[in-house]
C-alpha cells in the first residue's frame, strides 16, 4: 500500500468517525433509561431541543373549542309543511261544510273531517270548524297562517317547542272570539315545530377554526421537562419519549448505531468515488481531498457547537461556497448534499430544516461559485442574504405559519448570515490560497491587472521584455484554451515569467538600444548574467507576494535548457574542454501545462522576433515554430508535465495562427520622389 492510498484511507476513517461521534451525540440520539408511567424519576431532565407537548397542545385546544357555540340553520320546509297542513285543514272543513261527502261515504261530518285532518285537534275544536261558515273559516285560517309565519319567523329550537303562551298572546290581538281563538290555539299547538336546527357542518368548521388559532405548546431546550423525585404522568411521559429519553428497547439503540455508522461509511464512500470520476474533469488532486476533509470536519463540529438553536443560524453555506471557487462547483454541490443529510440528522431536523439548507446551499453554491472578482463581495453578499431570506419566508408561507415579530427577526437574521458566510469565504480565499497553492480566478484577474506595481515596474524598467511578455502571455493563453489548460494562469504566467529582467535589463537583447554589453564580455560571464533573471525574478515575486505557482513558472520557463549561444561562443574562444552542463539553466523542468507552454511561447516569440527580416524569404513561421517546439520535446523539456502529442499538435496550429497574425505581410509601398 503507497502512501497516498494510506492516507486516504486514513482522512476516510477520521471522517466517518467523527460523523459517527457527532450524530449519536446529537439529538437524534440521547440518552436512554427505563421509566414507566407512575414511577418516580430517579434524576431531572432538561429538554435537548424544543419539543412540542402534545397533550398540553390538546387540552388547550379542547378548551378553546368548548367555547364554541353551536351553529344553528333554518329549515324553511318545517313553515312550509305548516302552512300545508293549516290550508289542507281548513278546505277539508269547507268542503264537509259544502258538500255532501258525509253522505256518500256513509259517515258523520266528525268522522270524515277527522280522518282527513293532517292536524290532531279535540272533538269540540272539530264541532266548532264544522259549524263555521266559510267566511269563518277563511278569517280563522289567515290568522293562523300568520301567526305560524311570525313564530317561525322567530325561530324555534329544539328545546323551545312550548309556545302555548306565546300563541295566546298572539290570538288575543286577534278579531276572532274566544271560541275561534281557542281552536287557533289547538291548530297552531299541531303545527308548530322546530324549525332552527343544529348545523354541524358549521359548527365542525367553527371549532377546526378555533383549535388551528391555538399555538401549540412548546418545551423549549433546556426547559425542565420533570424533576427529580416527580411522578411521571403520561404527559411528562409522551414527551420524555419524543425527545428519546425513554429506552423501549435495549436493543434498540445498537441497531441505530449499526445502521447510522453504515449510512455514514455509504454516503463517503460515494463522495470519495465522485470525485474520482466527476464528469469532463480529472481526478481530484490530494491536497483538494485534504483541504475537503478539514473542511468537512470543520462543519461537523460547528453544527455540534451551535446544536439546539434555529436553522437560521447555520453557516452551512460557506464550506460549498470554498469549495465550488477553489476546487469545482458540482464538487461543492454534492459535499453540501452530503452536508445536509448528517447535519438534518444531527439536529433532528424537519422536512422545513432539510428544504431550506438544500435549496440556500446550492444556489448561494452557483451564485458566489462564478464570482472572478474580489470586489463583487458586496454585490455577492446582497444576493446571497436576499436568496436566504426569501426562502425562509417562503417555506413559512408554505406551512401556514402567522407573519409575526419573531417570523420577520428570522428573516433578518437568515439574510445576515448569508450575508456573513459570503464576507468569511472572501476574507479566508488568500489564506487557504496561500497554504494550499490554489489558483483561483479572483486572484489571477487581480495580477493582470496593468496597474499591478511589479507590471508597471516592468513597463518603466524593461520596455522591450514588458512588450515581449505581453505576446507571450497572448500566445500562451490562446494555446491553453486549445488544449484544454487554464488560460487565465498561462496569460498570468506569460506576464510575470520575466520580471528578473528588471534588475539587468539592458542585458537582454529587446531593451538594448545601443550597443551590446555581451560584445565585450566572457561568455561564462554572459550567461551568469543572463541566467540572473531567474533567481532575481524569484526575489522580486517573493518581495511582490506572488503567488506560488507563479513563481514555479518563472523558475520553469527555461527548463533545464542550454544556452546555446554563449555555449558556442565559448567553444569557439577556449576549444573543445568547454561542456554543455556549464551553460545550462538550473531548472526545473515544467511540471504543469501552464508553465510548458509559457516555456514554448517564450522561446517561439524570441526566435520569431529575431529572424523577423527572414519571414517568407528563407524560412516560414510554421518551420519555426514547428522547429522550436518538437526541439523542446526531444530535448526532455516536456518529460514532466501532462502533455500529450496530441497536445502538442494543437499547441503548434495556435501558434501558428496567432503568429501569423502578428507578423503578416505588409504592402510595400513606393517612394515617394521629393521633386
Amino acid at each position: 500500500m503507497n502512501k497516498k492510498v494510506y492516507l486516504k484511507i486514513v482522512c476516510l476513517a477520521i471522517c466517518v468517525i467523527s460523523t459517527f461521534l457527532a450524530v449519536i451525540s446529537g439529538n437524534f440520539f440521547t440518552k436512554k433509561v427505563s421509566l414507566q408511567i407512575g414511577q418516580i424519576a430517579k434524576e431531572t431532565v432538561y429538554a435537548p431541543f424544543q419539543v412540542e407537548n402534545e397533550i398540553a397542545t390538546n387540552r388547550k385546544r379542547e378548551l378553546s373549542e368548548k367555547g364554541v357555540l353551536p351553529k344553528y340553520k333554518v329549515d324553511i320546509k318545517v313553515q312550509e309543511k305548516a302552512v300545508s297542513d293549516i290550508e289542507m285543514l281548513f278546505e277539508y272543513a269547507i268542503s264537509v261544510n259544502t258538500t255532501d261527502i258525509a253522505e256518500r261515504l256513509g259517515k258523520t261530518p266528525l268522522e270524515v273531517l277527522r280522518s282527513r285532518s293532517p292536524i290532531g285537534l279535540y272533538r269540540d275544536e272539530f264541532d266548532t270548524l264544522l259549524a263555521a261558515n266559510s267566511d269563518d273559516l277563511n278569517t280563522l285560517k289567515e290568522v293562523c297562517i300568520q301567526t305560524a309565519a311570525m313564530l317561525f319567523e322567530q325561530g324555534i329550537q329544539e328545546d323551545d317547542v312550548q309556545k302555548t303562551q306565546e300563541i295566546r298572546n298572539y290570538l288575543v290581538e286577534t278579531q276572532l272570539n274566544v271560541t275561534y281563538q281557542k281552536v287557533a290555539e289547538g291548530i297552531l299547538s299541531g303545527v308548530i315545530r322546530p324549525n332552527v336546527i343544529l348545523d354541524e357542518v358549521a359548527t365542525n368548521a367553527a371549532k377546526k377554526l378555533e383549535r388551528e388559532k391555538v399555538d401549540p405548546v412548546f418545551i423549549l431546550q433546556g426547559e425542565k421537562i420533570i424533576e427529580r423525585g416527580t411522578r411521571v404522568t403520561e404527559e411528562t411521559y409522551n414527551v420524555l419519549e419524543k425527545v428519546g429519553y425513554l429506552e423501549t428497547n435495549k436493543n434498540t439503540k445498537y441497531k441505530h448505531y449499526l445502521g447510522i455508522g453504515v449510512l455514514i461509511f455509504l454516503v463517503l464512500i460515494f463522495l470519495l468515488r465522485y470525485s474520482k470520476r466527476m464528469p469532463n474533469k480529472k481526478e481530484l488532486q490530494d491536497k483538494h481531498i485534504y483541504l475537503m476533509v478539514i473542511l468537512y470536519l470543520l462543519s461537523l463540529a460547528i453544527t455540534r457547537m451551535m446544536l439546539g438553536r434555529p436553522f437560521v443560524y447555520l453557516p452551512l453555506a460557506v464550506i460549498p461556497i470554498i469549495i465550488a471557487l477553489l476546487i469545482d462547483i458540482d464538487m461543492a454541490v454534492i459535499m453540501h448534499m452530503v452536508l445536509v443529510i448528517f447535519v438534518s440528522i444531527i439536529f433532528k431536523g424537519d422536512i422545513l430544516f432539510i428544504v431550506y439548507l438544500m435549496i440556500t446551499g446550492i444556489m448561494n453554491t452557483l451564485v458566489v461559485g462564478n464570482m472572478q472578482e474580489r470586489k463583487k463581495t458586496m454585490q455577492s453578499a446582497l444576493i446571497v442574504g436576499s436568496i436566504q431570506l426569501v426562502t425562509y419566508l417562503a417555506l413559512k408561507l408554505f406551512i401556514g405559519a402567522e407573519m409575526n415579530m419573531n417570523i420577520v427577526i428570522e428573516s433578518g437574521i437568515a439574510f445576515a448570515i448569508g450575508m456573513i458566510c459570503v464576507i468569511v469565504v472572501v476574507g479566508t480565499m488568500p489564506l487557504l490560497e496561500s497554504a494550499f497553492g490554489f489558483v483561483t480566478p479572483m486572484q489571477l484577474l487581480e495580477l493582470t491587472n496593468p496597474n499591478q506595481p511589479l507590471l508597471k515596474r516592468l513597463l518603466l524598467e524593461a520596455t522591450g521584455t514588458y512588450y515581449h511578455s505581453l505576446l507571450v502571455a497572448n500566445l500562451a493563453e490562446t494555446a491553453a484554451d486549445a488544449i484544454g489548460a487554464n488560460p487565465l494562469l498561462a496569460r498570468v504566467g506569460g506576464y510575470y515569467h520575466d520580471i528578473g529582467k528588471i534588475t539587468c535589463s539592458n542585458y537582454f537583447k529587446e531593451n538594448q538600444t545601443l550597443d551590446n554589453p555581451h560584445e565585450a564580455m566572457d561568455p561564462i560571464k554572459s550567461y551568469q548574467m543572463i541566467i540572473s533573471h531567474i533567481t532575481c525574478g524569484l526575489n522580486l515575486a517573493s518581495e511582490y507576494n506572488l503567488p506560488v505557482y507563479i513563481k514555479d513558472i518563472i523558475k520553469e520557463h527555461h527548463g533545464t535548457s542550454v544556452m546555446q549561444y554563449f555555449y558556442m561562443k565559448a567553444r569557439e574562444q577556449k576549444g573543445s574542454f568547454i561542456k554543455e552542463e556549464q551553460f545550462r539553466y538550473k531548472g526545473p523542468k515544467p511540471r504543469t501545462k501552464e508553465a510548458a507552454l509559457v516555456m514554448l511561447a517564450d522561446v517561439v516569440e524570441a526566435t520569431i522576433r529575431a529572424m523577423q527580416d527572414k519571414l517568407g524569404l528563407e524560412v516560414t513561421i510554421e518551420q519555426i515554430v514547428t522547429r522550436m517546439v518538437k526541439q523542446k520535446l526531444e530535448e526532455g523539456q516536456l518529460d514532466d508535465c501532462e502533455l500529450y502529442i496530441s497536445d502538442i499538435d494543437k499547441i503548434i496550429d495556435s501558434f501558428i495562427k496567432m503568429l501569423k497574425g502578428m507578423y503578416h505581410e505588409r504592402i510595400q509601398y513606393p517612394e515617394r520622389d521629393e521633386k
